[in-house]
């Protein structure tokens, strides 16, 4: 017989989510559409209820006071509290791209502004796995790409902690969700723009009866998927031996040959893993374009991609983290655990005693003038641009990568092969 979804709901969290995080804080992310709402809904009838926070992003992109208020009520009754995050929209790129991204940013800030780990519940249902396939199939994605979203990620925070997000309503379609809230008389708000077809996730939506004549059924689709998944398993272990034996990593870069006489399609992802990790975006940077930088190193051509500056040095390429692509400067919170500063670096104190005001973290930048002895460390100066410093105001304090610690010290805290096993 097949489970409740209640009960599918519940096991999900006992799988993903409980161990060692049962005791820590969970974020729900919601929206108001019938898939976020049916997750606020099970959580609360089947989690510690004093454990939740409702979070609801406001794009900024039209009138969604209704909805938010319907979240704000629905919170209310439940017991929940519910906070509002802020994001809009500058213009520049893909509208759903940013919208997705400036959604977790708000997410994670509003996160990283509370001490400890933090779980972060999403709605993405078996639609959304679908969707996603045939978005990427249409991209040119390869096996990483069509596996899919995994019901589990881990995300780092900028207060050292760490973000687990879960996806514990997979396995479930979006109309099996709204009957569960026909018949629990709980109601929903509709999102317009998931009838515009100028979205490419509108389009695939629009496709599925279409292929599914062809046999190409959403159950076929995840199906898949999850071969891909599987496949993507068994090659991030492969490469991660690859790995070990042929990459090197010194301070935030990532150093690989160019040539392979064995293995290139394994360098190929390899590489596309290095950007994704130097560069520190959401997702990897497009098979493509990764691609035709890869094949351009082989003949010494380097360039920028993904927020990182890769050069070639003879039959080794170097990624680097591009200066200007960095995260913005972070005040000095004054506190034991330090920054941690444009995802990977984290920045102490090793100093006793009281810390001057007005610090805060940057890129070092063109103030490497101010630290002579640069050269002395082998990093290139492209590289030592990009690395964190310390200010006082306009005032160089620290630059550790660069040689100059005066009470400070920084450290990746998760190196390549970390990040490849976490994939």
């Amino acid at each position: 017989m097949r489970l409740t979804l209640e009960d599918r709901f519940r096991h999900q969290i006992d799988q993903y989510l409980y161990d060692p995080w049962d005791d820590g804080p969970v974020v729900l992310a919601v929206s108001g559409g019938s898939d976020s709402t049916a997750l606020m809904h099970l959580a609360a009838a089947t989690m510690d209820r004093a454990r939740l926070h409702i979070l609801t992003v406001d794009h900024g992109l039209r009138d969604v006071d209704a909805e938010i208020d319907l979240v704000a009520r629905q919170a209310r009754s439940l017991g929940v509290p519910h906070s509002v995050l802020l994001w809009r929209w500058d213009g520049s790129g893909n509208l759903q791209a940013a919208a997705r991204n400036g959604r977790w940013t708000a997410i994670k800030d509003w996160c990283a502004a509370h001490q400890g780990d933090i779980a972060c519940l999403t709605g993405h249902t078996r639609d959304d796995q679908a969707e996603t396939f045939l978005m990427r199939l249409a991209r040119g994605s390869g096996v990483a790409g069509l596996a899919g979203m995994a019901p589990t990620a881990s995300l780092d925070l900028t207060n050292g902690h760490g973000l687990r997000v879960v996806r514990p309503l997979l396995d479930a379609t979006r109309a099996e969700l709204q009957a569960w809230l026909t018949g629990q008389g709980i109601s929903w708000s509709h999102d317009p723009s998931n009838d515009d077809a100028r979205f490419d996730r509108i389009k695939a939506r629009g496709l599925m009866d279409q292929l599914s004549q062809l046999g190409l059924s959403q159950d076929r689709i995840v199906q898949t998927s999850n071969h891909m998944a599987a496949a993507r398993r068994e090659m991030r272990a492969y490469a991660v031996m690859v790995a070990k034996a042929h990459i090197t990593q010194q301070g935030g870069d990532v150093m690989m040959p160019i040539n392979w006489p064995q293995h290139p399609e394994v360098a190929a992802r390899l590489f596309r893993h290095a950007l994704h990790y130097v560069g520190q975006g959401p997702y990897p940077p497009r098979s493509d374009a990764s691609d035709a930088l890869w094949h351009g190193l082989k003949n010494g051509t380097g360039g920028t991609l993904h927020g990182c500056f890769v050069s070639a040095h003879g039959d080794v390429a170097r990624i680097s983290r591009e200066p200007s692509a960095v995260a913005e400067p972070m005040a000095w919170p004054h506190t034991d655990v330090g920054v941690l500063w444009d995802g990977r670096w984290l920045v102490s104190c090793t100093q006793t005693g009281d810390m001057p005001d007005d610090l805060h973290v940057g890129a070092l930048g063109g103030a490497i003038k101010d630290v002579p002895e640069w050269r002395e460390t082998g990093v290139p100066r492209a590289s030592l641009l990009a690395s964190p410093a310390v200010f006082k105001c306009d005032t160089l304090i620290s630059a550790p990568v660069a040689g100059l610690q005066n009470g400070f010290c920084v450290r990746i805290v998760a190196d390549f092969e970390s990040f490849l096993v976490s994939r």
